[in-house]
């Protein structure tokens, strides 16, 4: 725990009855390869702090990137005067005598990192392999490096530390022939060190996304009518973050995004009834899984991590977020507040094999060996 942020905290002042500061640095570097040409590497430093206080049952928060002892207090003192404007209106009424007292640490260890010269080699490498018809226009390969420590304390005696290290690596190819012009890329964000690189697949990414690419030049459309379709790993994935994860999104639900991110289509009455697909469809959210992106012991406000099921037997059970205690139903509000977490759910493998989930569609052998082959 960085002692002089601690410090610094304990000597906050504030007639709400609970406060707490959460305190993000995020280093990260990039380097780039596009048309086998070397990018200058990307080097930054975001960090801030934001504060929290409970009131009378009202919630305010404020955030700021002065983290002095005078910028914190200034900070809390914005939060309690929220807090205190909004105990009358609040969706939920906040007790300040069951708010959490987390403790505890997650510390990643500090990543293999090979030197400037030996990434630029692996990117220049992806970027030549695509390099493979007069029809390719576009070449970029890329990979950032992020590390993001956070520190989370509360007036109560909580103190949590986590240091998350992650690695990007991303490329993207386009081909063009007259009026078409097609894009394939990768993405593949994990949490951990570069030997997720050796992993993933990203040396070899290069030649197969211009192989696709130019397939998808001389593809037909899409034809338009009703009929089975096998979605394969890349594209389900989206498709869950899209169809699932957005809209289970509890900040969406209550309305607070109508004005960012927009709103959705569900409702807090379709809990615990609501069918959303079909009894096949079974949906969880589990943070504790290693090197997932969103992967963390403590949430944001302290809660520890554990899995959870958004969606059982296809009926939706809950939304997106983690439970913050010390809070009480208002009338009209939600009957449970959740603070919204939107990483990426996972499906709960059934038991079918992909021959028999396959089984209505056309050119079943190809589409089942390129679901073996993703793996």
């Amino acid at each position: 725990m960085p002692d002089r942020l601690e410090q610094g905290f304990r000597k906050l002042k504030s007639r709400a009855d609970f406060w707490s500061l959460r305190h993000v640095e995020e280093t990260r570097e990039q380097f780039a390869v596009r048309q086998d040409i070397v990018e200058p590497p990307a080097f930054s430093t975001d960090r801030g702090a934001m504060l929290t206080a409970v009131c009378g049952g009202g919630h305010g928060y404020c955030a700021t990137s002065d983290t002095s002892d005078a910028g914190l207090q200034a900070a809390l003192d914005r939060a309690t005067a929220w807090a205190e404007a909004t105990r009358a209106i609040s969706i939920c009424a906040y007790d300040p005598q069951r708010m959490p007292v987390p403790r505890g640490e997650r510390i990643e260890s500090a990543r293999r990192t090979p030197s400037a010269d030996a990434l630029y080699d692996l990117l220049a490498g992806v970027c030549r392999d695509a390099r493979i018809d007069e029809r390719i226009v576009e070449r970029y390969a890329a990979l950032a490096l992020r590390t993001v420590d956070q520190v989370h304390l509360t007036s109560t005696g909580g103190a949590v530390h986590q240091r998350f290290h992650s690695v990007v690596p991303q490329a993207h190819v386009t081909a063009n022939a007259g009026t078409v012009t097609q894009t394939r890329s990768f993405l593949n964000a994990k949490q951990g060190g570069l030997e997720h690189i050796e992993d993933c697949g990203f040396s070899a990414c290069g030649a197969h996304l211009a192989q696709e690419a130019l397939q998808l030049l001389l593809a037909p459309n899409c034809p338009a009518g009703r009929m089975a379709v096998l979605l394969m790993p890349d594209q389900m994935m989206l498709q869950i973050h899209e169809s699932i994860g957005h809209p289970l999104e509890l900040d969406r639900i209550l309305g607070d995004e109508r004005n960012y991110a927009g709103t959705s289509f569900v409702t807090p009455d379709m809990f615990g009834r609501y069918q959303y697909g079909s009894p096949l469809l079974n949906v969880t959210f589990d943070p504790s899984l290693p090197g997932e992106l969103a992967g963390y012991a403590f949430d944001d406000d302290g809660t520890p991590a554990e899995k959870v099921w958004l969606i059982r037997n296809g009926v939706l059970e809950r939304p997106l977020g983690a439970h913050l205690g010390g809070i009480e139903r208002r009338p009209g509000a939600f009957q449970q507040a959740l603070l919204v977490a939107a990483p990426l759910p996972h499906p709960e493998l059934g038991a079918e094999a992909p021959e028999h989930v396959a089984g209505e569609v056309d050119e079943v052998d190809a589409l089942v060996d390129e679901f073996a082959a993703a793996g």
